[in-house]
Formats: C-alpha cells, sequence, structure tokens
C-alpha cells in the first residue's frame, strides 16, 4: 500500500537503530504504567519511555512511543485510550525540549516536568471532565473524590488532582531519563538521531546543529 510504503521511507530515515529503541520505549511505559494501575497509585509512571525516546530519536518517534504505549495499556484500562493525545504530545515535545539541549543537566532536565505537566495536567483534566464528568477510573480518582467531598466543585476538583499529580509523576520521570541519557556510551549516542545534543564537543546553546548523519527526517519534522 503507498501509505505503507511511504512510512517505511520516513522510519528508515531514522535509521535502523531508532527503530530497534522504539518497543523498548514502548515497554519502558507499559511496565510503568501497569505497575500503576495494578496498585492503584495516584500516578501514571507511563511516560518514560515516550520521553526517552524523544529526547534521543525526535519527536515523531517519541510520539509513536507515546501512541502505542497508551493503546497496550488501554488494554486493561479501556478508559484511557482517549488519553493518546497526551501521549503523542509528551513525545513531540521531548524531542523539542531535547534540541534545545534541556536534558543534558539535571537541573534543567527538572524544568521540562512543569512543561510535560500542562499537557498532561491540563489537558487531561479537560478531557476527563468532557468524556468522563470528572472520574476517569485512575488514581488520581481517589484525589478528586475527597476534594469533592470536602465541598469543592467537581470541574475544580479535577484540575486540582490532575496537575500536582501529574506534576509529581514526571519530576521522576524526567530525572530518569536525565539518568539513562548520562549514562549512553559515546559511540551509541553518536548513533541517535538526536545524539549530537550530548556529545561533549557540540556543547552549544540554543538549537543545535546537525551533524552530516543526522537524519533527514528528523531535520524536517523534529
Amino acid at each position: 500500500m503507498p501509505t505503507e510504503s511511504r512510512f517505511a521511507r520516513f522510519m528508515k530515515g531514522y535509521g535502523r537503530l531508532t527503530i530497534f529503541m522504539i518497543p523498548i520505549g514502548i515497554a519502558i511505559n507499559i511496565v510503568g504504567g501497569q505497575i500503576a494501575i495494578l496498585l492503584k497509585l495516584p500516578l501514571y509512571l507511563d511516560s518514560v519511555g515516550t520521553i526517552l525516546i524523544g529526547a534521543l530519536c525526535g519527536s515523531w518517534p517519541g510520539a509513536i512511543v507515546g501512541a502505542v504505549s497508551n493503546i497496550l495499556n488501554s488494554l486493561t484500562y479501556p478508559t484511557g485510550m482517549v488519553y493518546s493525545v497526551l501521549s503523542i504530545g509528551f513525545g513531540v515535545l521531548a524531542g523539542w525540549l531535547s534540541r534545545w539541549g534541556f536534558f543534558r543537566r539535571w537541573w534543567t532536565s527538572l524544568l521540562t516536568a512543569p512543561m510535560f505537566s500542562v499537557i498532561g495536567g491540563v489537558l487531561g483534566a479537560c478531557i476527563t471532565l468532557a468524556l468522563y464528568g470528572g472520574f476517569s477510573g485512575s488514581g488520581t480518582d481517589f484525589i478528586t473524590t475527597g476534594l469533592v467531598a470536602a465541598g469543592i466543585p467537581i470541574d475544580t476538583a479535577v484540575f486540582l488532582a490532575a496537575i500536582p499529580v501529574d506534576l509529581v509523576d514526571k519530576i521522576p520521570s524526567v530525572l530518569l531519563v536525565f539518568l539513562i541519557i548520562t549514562r549512553i556510551s559515546t559511540r551509541l549516542m553518536a548513533k541517535m538521531p538526536l545524539g549530537y545534543v550530548y556529545l561533549k564537543d557540540k556543547k552549544k546553546t540554543g538549537p543545535q546543529k546537525p551533524s552530516s548523519s543526522r537524519p533527514a527526517t528528523e531535520t524536517a519534522g523534529a
């Protein structure tokens, strides 16, 4: 099919390593997400792989990891399917922030947590209210229920529950991504589409210039 061939050419532009990294990112997300669901934690833990692949391989690979992970996690959490747009947003944002070098230091990595929380908390709360009336079956429902019982309107309660929880969720997520990135060897990092950002001889501010080996797809689309 023409669409499949275009997609294959698109992914081929990122290289075999990126294609190999995508299922690794999906696996990381699924494990984290299932732990949060099974233990009924007021966290999600399902975006570490999305942010990691976005930071190393670019926005579109990160978005693919986020979307596929969300679909698979939805097999045990059906209401979560509609939140795929959030996961896609995490991947796109991670690729953009990586190009600016945000994941090269722990404190700049930490600064990205509120940015991801805007997507996960604010937009997520809007989806929860619009489609589920404020209760989606996630761990944050416990917090929302408590706030409503305390006399807070449901609309306000959903946002008060979603935004802080998403921020708490993203802080360890982005720090873990930073730790993983810092432990990747220079030889392997050089093969990543966005690896040039993290190489020692590329210490510059602002968007980094791509190396000659950087995929054309990332230059155009990430």
